[in-house]
């Protein structure tokens, strides 16, 4: 099997490197596509078949993954329309529906929404079919993305609400860090230490999250105890409303996944 990436940037560069470090496929199963030389170039170490043109890829490889930007998938899909007959296209564009790839394709379609955690192994994905994928498509793509980190299965109309929270997720997470980071030296920290300890509590308490099988509100508990430390920060963050900040951008995010929507 061969599977190519047509896109190389942040997502589909993070993408490609997952998927080789959790070992679920081999650097001479893949094929990246590209304007950028210099993303080409550095895919190229990993042993990687790299090319510029699209249409070849798409005639070579069985699965081919559409991570460009929105607005240049269908381009993408009119150029390689000739050979896509028999082929699973997994499109992680934002906003584009399965029905407008299909409109554009002979192959099969499947619309997934990761992030670029996949990187580390640690990514949060859904992914929705098109009206011709097959089950063996679903089981391919499925085994893929859970050699990543954690995938579902979801109705496509939800897909604009994963995007807002899984697939911006990450940033939201950043900015997080990022402002405890900075409150740590203010108090005296090293920005290293500060930023280390902030991003191991931040990974720290997604693992109790998903393996402790306590609801938010008892783990809270657990480390909010009455007088004391933790209560004082607790109500800055209620008198600031940032649950209604963080729940608002998730909408936003959303949002504009629709507005972006073809």
């Amino acid at each position: 099997m061969k599977v190519g990436f047509i896109g190389c940037g942040n997502l589909g560069g993070s993408l490609i490197k997952g998927l080789l470090n959790a070992g679920a496929l081999r650097a001479e199963e893949l094929v990246a596509s590209d304007v950028s030389d210099e993303k080409l170039g550095e895919l190229g170490k990993f042993g990687i078949e790299t090319t510029t043109d699209s249409k070849k890829l798409v005639e070579h490889c069985d699965v081919i993954f559409i991570a460009v930007k929105p607005d240049v998938v269908e381009s993408v899909l009119e150029e390689t329309k000739e050979f896509s007959k028999g082929k699973l296209f997994v499109s992680v564009a934002a906003g584009v529906s399965t029905k407008f790839i299909e409109a554009r394709t002979r192959g099969r379609v499947i619309r997934v929404m990761p992030n670029i955690c996949g990187l580390v192994g640690e990514m949060a994905s859904c992914f929705s079919l098109g009206t011709r994928a097959s089950k063996e498509d679903e089981e391919l793509i499925e085994k893929l993305l859970a050699a990543m980190g954690m995938t579902f299965k979801v109705d496509e109309k939800l897909m604009n609400v994963v995007t807002g929270l899984s697939g911006s997720g990450p940033a939201y997470f950043y900015f997080i860090v990022q402002a405890l980071q900075e409150a740590g030296v203010e108090l005296g920290l090293s920005s290293e230490i500060a930023l280390k300890l902030a991003a191991q509590t931040a990974k720290g308490a997604g693992e109790v999250i998903l393996r402790e099988g306590k609801t938010l509100e008892e783990l809270t508990g657990m480390v909010c105890t009455p007088k004391g430390t933790t209560i004082e920060g607790i109500k800055v963050l209620e008198e600031r409303k940032v649950a209604d900040a963080l729940r608002d951008a998730v909408k936003a995010a959303a949002r504009r996944a629709k507005e972006l929507s073809r």
